[in-house]
């Protein structure tokens, strides 16, 4: 893919990300669940005749050696079996087309033709605990424990019924380990990012991204070792691809050949398709280093300035070459990044992060 630009790019900033010959395999689950996101609950400022995005829940599960790790969970099919609180906000504020849940599609051999199956699940990694990512962790084992960030075991339990005003449920760790990542003890940075080496050895790391929610995490699995590439996990840092791009790094381009735009990348549609006349169509007064957005200051991030700080990590990390940025409901890759059961890992081979760049432009 060619580019050129409506601004000259900044040098990526350097990331000093430990150097490490060990890796992990990365398959994005899509359960075919779909959530409804409101700009205005989610992004600023509005942008007319653009209504929202009905919107996957991507999930992930990363292998290692025999360790099998997933990396949230979406929503159950049977939201409306979640705390009565929670069940009442999703009615009033949402609308959810139900999917599979993640062991579900873990189970079905029509979608599954691995071998690893719920049961080989050892560890949960909710990002926070919101219901679109906390599933229904009582269709894994016991010995599958639940791994959450600082504080949010507190924070979270008891549960429903227990706590007639909980946002999740006893059962999500009846008999259950939950393990509470500490970002103090061995202090670590990946770009501007708080970091744990969940394996401790450099191939999968969370990242403390606070914002949308009290200790929300992002993962970062190195998916090659030489040259080494990563896969970020964005969870819900932020809701849509427009409120990272563009920046300094990636200004938006004047031309893309072939264009993201076009399902086909004919050619002869990249001119009049291209992202650099969105600018110009949609009268937007902005700079072509200025993101579409900025998170929304709505109650669904909890501290806005935390929020912002946490897009500002994420666009260092998203500058360098080596990092493909998944948010857990962009739209713009569901029909063009391979899917579980198929692994992530050649993504650079494959040229993924050009060919999805501004895919979500297409939104407009």
């Amino acid at each position: 893919m060619g580019e050129t630009y409506l601004a000259t790019p900044k040098p990526p900033p350097a990331l000093h990300i430990p150097e490490s010959s060990f890796t992990v395999d990365v398959r994005i689950i899509d359960t075919n669940a779909l959530l409804h996101l409101d700009p205005i609950l989610f992004w600023q400022p509005p942008l007319e005749g653009f209504p929202g995005v009905n919107a996957p829940i991507y999930c992930f599960l990363v292998s290692h050696g025999t360790a099998q790790v997933v990396f949230d969970l979406g929503v159950r099919p049977d939201w409306e079996n979640l705390p009565p609180k929670i069940v009442s906000l999703v009615k009033a504020t949402t609308t959810i087309t139900p999917g599979s849940s993640v062991a579900a599609v873990l189970a079905s051999p029509k979608r599954n033709n691995l071998k690893i199956r719920s049961a080989d699940i050892t560890s949960v990694i909710w990002s926070h605990n919101h219901f679109d990512h906390t599933g229904d962790p009582s269709t894994f084992p016991p010995s599958t424990e639940l791994v959450v960030g600082p504080g949010v075991r507190d924070l979270s339990w008891p549960g429903w019924p227990t706590n007639p005003d909980a946002g999740v449920l006893d059962s999500d760790i009846a008999g259950r380990k939950v393990r509470e990542i500490s970002f103090s003890a061995n202090p670590l940075k990946i770009g501007s990012f708080d970091a744990f080496d969940f394996f401790g050895d450099g191939s999968f790391y969370l990242l403390d991204a606070p914002g949308h929610a009290k200790s929300h995490l992002c993962g970062l699995a190195r998916t090659t070792a030489n040259p080494a590439s990563f896969v970020f996990m964005g969870a819900d840092a932020c809701h849509h691809p427009g409120i990272l791009r563009p920046t300094n790094y990636l200004p938006l381009p004047r031309s893309i050949t072939p264009s993201p735009l076009s399902s086909t990348h004919a050619a002869d549609k990249s001119i009049s398709s291209c992202p650099g006349s969105i600018l110009q169509t949609l009268s937007l007064k902005q700079s072509p280093t200025t993101p579409f957005f900025q998170v929304a200051n709505s109650v669904l991030f909890s501290d806005h300035d935390a929020a912002m700080e946490t897009v500002r990590k994420i666009q260092e990390l998203e500058a360098s070459p080596d990092i493909l940025v998944v948010l857990a409901h962009d739209l713009s890759l569901r029909e063009r990044v391979p899917l579980f059961p198929e692994k992530v890992n050649d993504w650079r081979k494959l040229g993924l992060k050009e060919d999805t760049r501004w895919s979500f432009c297409g939104d407009f």
